[in-house]
Parts: C-alpha cells; structure tokens; sequence
C-alpha cells in the first residue's frame, strides 16, 4: 500500500495534536521550586509563596531576618537597634506609699491628746524622782525634773509613732535617692528662707517681737540641761512626733479620700492650733484674759508648717525628708538658743547697744521669737 506524501510543515505523527495536548508544563524554578506569580516570594523550606503588601515583592529584612511589614521590627531587634530610634525612661520622683488609716493611728492620735496636749505627761511630777525633783525649792533640779518630765513623754510617743509608721519610713528612704544631693542642699536654703520669710512678715506687721512667759520657761529650762540631751529631744523625738501626726498622717494618709492640696492646707492650719490650744480655751473661759496668741506668735507656725508640708508633698510624701527638715530647723534653733543668742546679747551689753532700736532690737527679738516657736513644738511647755 502506497503511504501519502507527509506535509514537510505538517504535524509530525509521533506529536499529539492540539486536542490531545493537556494543559501547558511550567518550567522548574530557581533551586526546584515552582515559579510564582508577580509580587510573591518564595516560600521557606518548601512553604507556600507569600505576597508582599501592596502586591509588591518584600524585601529581606535587616540581616538575612526574614522579611517583615511596615511597622514591624526583625526578630531579635529591639526599638533604637538597626536605626530604630528609642528613648530611655524619664527618672520620676517615686512616691513613698503611706498606706491607709489603721487602728493604731487612732490610738496614736488619742495619746497624743491625752499625754502631750492635755498634759497627761504631768502627772509625773506625782512620782519620785519627778516629785523630790519638783518640789526640791532648787531651781536647776525643777528644770531638770521638767525637762525629764519631757524625755519621758516623748519617748513614749516615738515608741508609737515608729511602731506604726517604721515601714513607711523606709520606703521613704529608699525614695530618697531620687536627686538626693538637691535635696540635701535644699535644706539649710529652706532654714534660711523660713528666718527671712518670717522675719519680713512679722516686720510687715508693725508689732514688735516680745518675750511671752513660755519663752522664759523655755530659756531657764534650757539653762540646766545640756547641749546635746536637748538635741536628742528636741531636736530629734520631738520633731519626729510632729512629722507624723502632721504630714504622715493628715496628708499623707489622708489624702487617699481627699486632694493632697485640701490635705497641706489643712496641716498647716492646725500645725500652729494644737501648740496653742490652752490659750484657747484661756480665751474661750476669759475673753479679757492675757495670752500669748497673738498674730505674730502665729506667723512663724504658719511659715514653718507650710515649708514641711511643701517639702513632704513635693518629695513623694517623703516622711524621712519632712523629718530631716524639722530636725534641722530644730538644732539650728537649739544652736542659736545655747551659743548665738546669749553672745549676741552680751555683746550688745558690753557695747551699750541694749537699748538701741531698728534693725539690732529686731534682730534680736526676732531670734528670740524663732526660738521659742521651734522648741514649743516639742514641748518645751
């Protein structure tokens, strides 16, 4: 049988023709995997292909990383790593944490009342020694057996007060670090401060500074007791004491219910009330009776409460700082009652200056005023 000539153009017989061809064969792509679609990358170890955002191929991140979205930072690399820019913390002053109001404050607040305000410390003077002292007609003995009286009271009320605030206190401490060398020159500047914010306003008052019988008392105590027994009372229980009735307690404590601003007025207003509450109750009984409240026996209170105050708010409620401040505006008064005052008036004396006014007869009273009021607030009544 004769074969028909083969169309040289033909279809070669051992190819399928257009009907029997199956859907095109896509070549391999680089390293065995498929080719892919415009905007898509080939996936890790055999994974599918991933599509970058916008359809766009991604890039490969910072140091081999894989590739990531906008906004996203490689494994391994934190903000300000690889040019992306970061900011340490800011350093805040941290807030000491008073705590809430406990059983024990009432206490604490009921024997304050009772021993130092009321007087019940007094009844002392009814058990010897305190008594044989008392009543011994020797005046350096009777100011000794007050001070003693004193020592006692306020021991009593440091046991109390540590007891329920020592923790308080320490993490006070440990908040202290916080610009600790500024706060340590701040505190002869806030000494030196309250004398001349004091001095311009009792001088603003048009009153001269007098003598109250409290401050003789204070005087003719401190005559017979000595230097640094002072300065551990003083200087050191009483103002505790204070700080924690004062700023722990009616601020710190109390401002978890109210503004801490509401809180600092309210310390300072009864800062200088409670020192003066038997001359209330003189005046209450007696209206044309003498006493010692008058309003430039209160200006120094008032000055001194509002520094403190400003300090233990401005410092994280720091009780350990409040406490630092009275301490020191407390010995300051106590150097000045022992060595300053009593040379200053001797060398008025000598140079028959005792009697010249202005600026020297103020600047003596006015000394003798800062004293009186520092040591009144630790019961130096």
């Amino acid at each position: 049988m004769t074969q028909p000539p083969q169309n040289p153009y033909g279809q070669d017989p051992n190819c399928p023709g257009p009907d029997h061809l199956g859907p095109p064969t896509q070549q391999p792509g680089p390293y065995g995997q498929p080719p892919q679609d415009y905007g898509q990358q080939p996936g890790l170890y055999g994974q599918p292909p991933q599509a970058g955002p916008y359809g766009e191929p991604q890039q490969p991140g910072l140091y081999g990383q894989p590739p990531r979205n906008y906004g996203q930072h490689p494994q391994g690399v934190m903000p300000g790593q690889g040019g992306a820019p970061s900011y340490p913390p800011r350093k805040r002053q941290r807030d000491s944490e008073p705590g809430r109001f406990i059983w024990g404050d009432l206490i604490a607040v009921l024997a304050y009342v009772v021993v130092m305000l009321v007087g019940g410390v007094s009844l002392l003077a009814l058990i010897p020694p305190f008594s044989t002292m008392l009543g011994s007609g020797v005046e350096e003995q009777e100011q000794q057996g007050l001070f003693l009286i004193n020592v006692v009271g306020y021991t009593v009320m440091v046991v109390i007060a540590l007891a329920l605030s020592g923790k308080a206190l320490i993490r006070s401490v440990r908040a202290f670090g916080y610009l600790w060398w500024l706060k340590l020159l701040l505190v002869p500047v806030a000494w030196v401060g309250t004398l001349i914010l004091t001095a311009l306003l009792v001088l603003s008052l048009g009153g001269e500074p007098e003598t109250s019988e409290n401050q003789l008392a204070i005087e003719s105590m401190l005559a017979f007791v000595p230097f640094l027994a002072a300065v551990l009372v003083m200087g050191l229980l009483g103002p505790y004491v204070e700080e924690y009735f004062f700023r722990h307690l009616l601020i710190g404590k109390l401002s978890r219910y109210i503004n801490i601003w509401i809180c600092g007025v309210l310390s300072v207003i009864t800062f200088p009330l409670l020192h003066f509450i038997p001359a209330l109750v003189l005046m209450l009984a007696d209206p044309s009776a003498p006493t010692d409240l008058t309003l430039i026996s209160v200006v120094p209170y008032v000055v001194m409460g509002s520094v403190f105050t400003l300090a233990y708010i401005l410092t994280g409620r720091s009780l350990v700082y409040a406490w630092l401040l009275h301490a020191f505006n407390n010995v300051m008064a106590l150097v000045m009652a022992y060595f300053v005052q009593p040379r200053l008036e001797q060398f008025l004396e000598d140079n028959g200056m005792e009697g010249v006014g202005g600026l020297i007869s103020h600047t003596t009273a006015l000394l003798r005023l800062l004293t009186e009021t520092t040591l009144t607030l630790t019961g130096g009544k």
